[in-house]
């Protein structure tokens, strides 16, 4: 909970700059809050200290930097950044060969949707890197998403901080709340990958010490 008050804490304080940050951050696989975030963002809104539109495009940028900085690492590092930090990040050879299906059947479709599933959003673009995406169709199809989806939480939190204030003073316990639901997202999801992973990494162990014909 600490960690989801700094937050609230940073976007508080800094405004665009925290946002745009924790924007490159949540999308280079650092498992930031995007609901969080633009959530807390969009009550500071409803009460005059930011701005809907301003918010929504410095949001976009951001998880468009990232995103591309993540797809350069998985186009350029591929397989290998697995092996060297994929216990960092639960991620497995079998979690790409998925990710690179999941894009080749879908295609365009792939790269839009992935910025629409909470959490797996963060991921999503380094295995687009290791299927080799092409570049600007990956750039466009994440902005698109991201739009929608910042748009989405910015205005949820701007509505829920308007709806607060009409009945209690201040707006810090609409920041804990989505703080809440986002706690229990993440943890949910790391428990959930953390398993996949172990019986992932189980699982090619046991291949790998079966003996050779």
């Amino acid at each position: 909970m600490l960690a989801l008050l700094n937050v609230t804490n940073f976007v508080a304080s800094s405004g665009y700059a925290a946002i745009f940050i924790l924007s490159v951050l949540q999308s280079c696989c650092i498992p930031t809050s995007s609901e969080l975030t633009f959530g807390f963002a969009g009550v500071l809104a409803s009460e005059g200290k930011l701005s809907v539109p301003a918010i929504i495009v410095v949001g976009v940028l951001g998880e468009v930097v990232g995103a591309y900085i993540a797809w350069f690492i998985g186009r350029t590092g591929g397989r290998a950044i697995v092996d060297r930090y994929g216990r960092y990040l639960l991620l497995t050879h079998a979690d790409l060969d998925r990710a690179e299906n999941w894009y080749h059947r879908h295609g365009n479709w792939g790269v839009f949707g992935a910025r629409l599933i909470p959490v797996i959003r963060n991921f999503a673009a380094l295995p687009a890197g290791v299927a080799e995406v092409p570049l600007l169709r990956f750039g466009l199809l994440t902005a698109a998403g991201s739009l929608i989806w910042i748009t989405a939480m910015t205005l949820i939190g701007y509505e829920v901080g308007s709806s607060y204030h009409k009945v209690m003073k201040g707006f810090n316990d609409a920041g804990y709340i989505l703080g809440a639901l986002a706690a229990i997202a993440i943890v949910a999801f790391l428990i959930h990958r953390y398993r996949a992973y172990k019986r992932a990494t189980a699982g090619e162990d046991s291949v790998s010490r079966r003996p050779q014909p």
